[in-house]
């Protein structure tokens, strides 16, 4: 039988994300693909949406939502991996600041703005991953990315002990705007804990331990466990296409106005999901704004399509 989803998964620390894709492999159907959406450091716990069968396809698409995360962060201590994990380069005791400080000091960061990965990450700079680059004590030049953070907030203050919830965008490493916050305040400061509660359709709450999900194959109810595609890509805007026009779509012929009913509205350039009129979603589509200037104007061209 195909599995075909994702997976919400609760990760704890101490595995990679890596780990636990290959103990899902276990306990999915053979030869069915797998993957994560997000990677988590081993220290990270949270959400972890592995993606099973053909929702491989839409990682993409999900790395591309909002994330959440609840951190917490030590003023006064400066570490070469901007977290706990790493060497301290400089410390100070006896750091005391207000929850009012630490609020301002966060609202700082709030809106667009751009981040240096840091070294220690999984990004790769000339085929090689920046984490391998450090451990070799090689540090490389990383360019200035943009990020977002939409929401920011001071949960608790216990002396040098930060705790906050922050969402943001794709690309946004907690642990660099940890040790940013700490370099902002005077003293330096990094990551101690860190926990994604939300990303995209994905909650923590809604999660399930990978033992759980484990058990649940073993008695062959996996699939009562698995979140289908449509749920997944509920950020997107949604279209129904005409029945007489799937296959020529699937062939990469561009939907026009006449081929598929609109549920929200569109927007030229933003993607969309295509589905069937039973709700099966069939691709993941991107607006073309046609010669008029109405959306009755707008084509849709395949962006991923899924398989039968």
């Amino acid at each position: 039988m195909k599995i075909n989803g994702v997976l919400n998964l609760k990760k704890f620390e101490g595995p990679t994300s890596h780990d636990i894709v290959a103990r899902v492999r276990l306990i999915v159907p053979p030869k069915t693909k797998v993957g994560h959406a997000g990677t988590l450091d081993p220290m990270a716990e949270g959400v972890l949406p592995v993606c099973v069968g053909a929702a491989t396809k839409i990682f993409p698409y999900l790395l591309d939502c909002r994330k959440t995360y609840r951190a917490g962060m030590i003023f006064g201590r400066v570490t070469d991996t901007q977290d706990v994990t790493g060497k301290t380069l400089s410390e100070e005791d006896s750091v005391e600041i207000s929850i009012k400080e630490a609020q301002r000091l966060l609202d700082s960061f709030r809106g667009p703005g751009v981040q240096i990965p840091p070294m220690y990450s999984a990004l790769k700079v000339g085929g090689t991953r920046l984490h391998e680059l450090a451990r070799a004590g090689k540090e490389v030049e990383r360019e200035e990315r943009p990020i977002e953070i939409f929401s920011i907030r001071a949960l608790e203050m216990a002396g040098n002990r930060l705790t906050f919830d922050v969402s943001c965008s794709r690309g946004t490493y907690i642990r660099s705007l940890c040790h940013d916050l700490g370099a902002l305040q005077g003293t330096g400061g990094c990551m101690e804990s860190l926990t994604r509660t939300v990303l995209g359709p994905f909650r923590l709450e809604d999660a399930i331990g990978l033992d759980e999900a484990e058990s649940l194959a073993g008695e062959g109810r996996l699939q009562e466990a698995i979140m289908p595609i449509s749920a997944a890509l509920a950020h997107l805007p949604a279209v129904t296409i005409r029945p007489e026009a799937e296959s020529r779509f699937r062939n990469g012929v561009a939907l026009t106005r006449k081929d598929f009913i609109p549920g929200d509205e569109l927007s030229p350039g933003g993607k969309v999901r295509v589905e069937s009129s039973g709700g099966e979603v069939i691709a993941v589509g991107r607006v073309l704004q046609g010669e008029g200037p109405s959306e009755s104007h707008c084509r849709i061209n395949a962006d991923r399509v899924f398989s039968r």
